[in-house]
């Protein structure tokens, strides 16, 4: 096995050795710390896996894995694998699979280079709620391209199945024997008040309409409707809730920017240089370009830190 290792520094390569080692696998480890590092690698030979930290010195895991499956430089289906370990927040699912890596811990690690996944496991997951059969099998061939599907037929399977997937898009039907959709959307919204939802209905009121939108459904489609309208909403709602969940995810690495900043004015009004050097270290984890090494940007975060 030949595997790729992108970090910033040595000790990735070292843990994954001895995690290699303990799990029975042998494997040709190639580093590589920066931008121009990764690239004359992935030029001269072909790898099985690519593993990474969340940032090298001048780049990091979203643009990273934007080079990578350019296909300009390597296989663009080569699997890439993110170091949980390495990230200071969380990386929500949605834009990881829209990016086409996973994240994964150090210790499973190797589980999963046993079986690497293909392109099509990073498609987004769509849930039909649907009681007639057609209905179903006409939206399933008509998504399958785009979209892993699952199928409920009422509404407390429904439920059943997307508390155990958390599936990025449910199309849920109004109208269902026992649990009703508007109260299983009702449900859902409870557990996750994100969750993007579109409402099949063949009620045409507005009052309905305006109903379903106040109680949480992202956009409802009209029966009958054309496979058209039903393709162009699904990649609307799901390409809005990705925006907002990249809104929400850069606001938590501002905020965490934020404390940083004022942890590292606390450690240099005290002189504190071990604490301030460890501080600046995580924000490097967070905005690559911010390198410690660099005495200009060193000046620059002292400088704003002390206002």
């Amino acid at each position: 096995m030949n595997l790729l290792v992108a970090s910033a520094f040595g000790d990735l390569t070292a843990q994954l050795e001895r995690q290699l080692r303990t799990d029975g696998i042998v494997a040709d480890l190639t580093p590589a710390q920066s931008a121009d590092e990764l690239v004359e690698a992935l030029l001269e030979q072909r790898f099985d896996g690519l593993i990474a930290d969340y940032t090298l010195h001048d780049i990091d895991i979203w643009k990273l894995t934007t080079l990578v499956r350019s296909g300009r430089f390597a296989d663009p289906a080569v699997p890439i694998y993110l170091i949980q370990e390495s990230c200071e927040t969380e990386i929500p699912r949605i834009l990881a699979n829209e990016y086409r890596f996973k994240v994964v811990a150090l210790e499973q690690l190797t589980r999963m280079l046993k079986t690497p996944p293909d392109l099509d496991a990073f498609k987004p997951t769509l849930l039909i709620i649907e009681d007639e059969p057609d209905a179903a099998n006409i939206a399933f061939h008509a998504l399958g391209d785009d979209y892993r599907i699952d199928v409920a037929k009422e509404g407390r399977q429904g439920f059943d199945l997307w508390l155990q997937q958390r599936h990025d898009l449910i199309l849920l039907d109004l109208m269902l024997p026992g649990l009703s959709g508007d109260r299983l959307l009702t449900e859902i919204l409870a557990v996750d008040c994100e969750q993007p939802v579109i409402i099949v209905t063949a009620f045409s009121g507005l009052e309905n309409h305006k109903n379903l939108m106040i109680n949480g459904a992202s956009e409802f489609l009209g029966k009958p409707y054309s496979l058209i309208e039903l393709r162009h909403m699904c990649r609307t709602v799901h390409h809005r809730a990705r925006l907002v969940t990249e809104i929400h995810y850069r606001e938590d690495q501002f905020k965490l920017i934020g404390h940083q900043l004022w942890l590292l004015d606390r450690c240099l009004a005290k002189n504190d240089h071990v604490n301030s050097h460890r501080v600046i270290q995580r924000m490097q984890a967070i905005i690559p370009a911010l390198s410690p090494s660099d005495d200009e940007q060193f000046k620059l975060l002292q400088s704003v830190a002390s206002r």
